[in-house]
């Protein structure tokens, strides 16, 4: 167990107010200082669009007002933390991907208004792996819908698996921890854990387990691996409070990631306040 100093706390607390979002700020305030989960989500549907789905830059780096998949699994990871699942939010959320689910099971990327707003090149791709991390939340959360769920485990059939996962591979992670039934996925989802501590050493500047990428993983490793993943992030922090990110032109990041960590550091009950 690892105690955080009142300076410490804030400090990060100075840092995410001055460069975080409005969105960051609520949630820092309900998890350290007995704020309103209401009040959080009213911040969250600030992105949610008309259509259920979420868009609106809560991607940071993915502008465009469109719902898209990876907007949505970011609500989702919010609404996660919070534990915040059986609402209109949430039905509104599951209609979305059930109707942008096509035949082959995914979810077409990039949105049509995709180059009318600033984005980072990399979402000018397909982004077709999405669909494997929706589907994770969706099953955690106790959707219950065979078409969707078929639809998605006949895509994932059909997909080439790499041999060695990289960072951004992990909805193969997620999908296979919730969704996967028989024994090659079994052995696959073994197959991930495996590479757990290589994958966590060869991406300590991005704090894979507490970070909403990999923080799926925190009931599953060992208590001597979330510990040096803690060590890890503990060592990142920056005297301004924030914590240090490889993306050095893209600072939005680093209240995110700074909180996403203090957050599931509380959650795992690696630290104490």
């Amino acid at each position: 167990m690892i105690d955080l100093s009142k300076n410490q706390i804030e400090k990060i607390k100075d840092f995410i107010f001055k460069t975080g979002r409005l969105l960051e700020r609520k949630l820092f305030s309900f998890f350290f200082e007995n704020g309103s989960k209401d009040v959080v989500i009213k911040a969250l549907v600030a992105y949610q669009n008309s259509d259920g789905g979420f868009g609106n830059g809560i991607e940071p780096d993915l502008l465009c007002p469109d719902s898209t998949a990876i907007g949505t699994e970011t609500a989702m990871y919010i609404l996660d933390l919070i534990d915040y699942v059986d609402s209109k939010i949430t039905d509104q959320l599951f209609n979305w991907i059930l109707e942008e689910q096509n035949e082959e099971g995914y979810i077409r990327h990039p949105p049509k208004n995709l180059y009318n707003y600033p984005f980072q090149e990399w979402w000018s791709g397909p982004d077709d792996l999405r669909i494997f991390a929706l589907s994770g939340f969706l099953k955690k959360w106790g959707l219950k819908d065979d078409t969707f769920f078929k639809k998605v485990k006949d895509f994932y059939s059909n997909s080439s698996l790499p041999k060695e996962f990289k960072f951004y591979e992990y909805p193969y992670f997620t999908y296979l921890k919730y969704l996967g039934e028989n024994k090659e996925e079994k052995k696959m989802l073994q197959h991930i854990i495996s590479q757990l501590p290589s994958i966590f050493e060869n991406n300590k500047e991005h704090y894979p387990l507490f970070g909403r990428h990999w923080y799926h993983a925190l009931d599953i490793v060992d208590k001597k691996v979330i510990e040096n993943e803690a060590d890890n992030f503990f060592n990142g922090l920056q005297d301004d409070g924030g914590l240090k990110i490889i993306y050095q032109n893209f600072p939005w990041w680093r209240p995110i990631w700074t909180l996403d960590g203090l957050i599931l550091l509380k959650k795992s009950g690696t630290i104490e306040f």
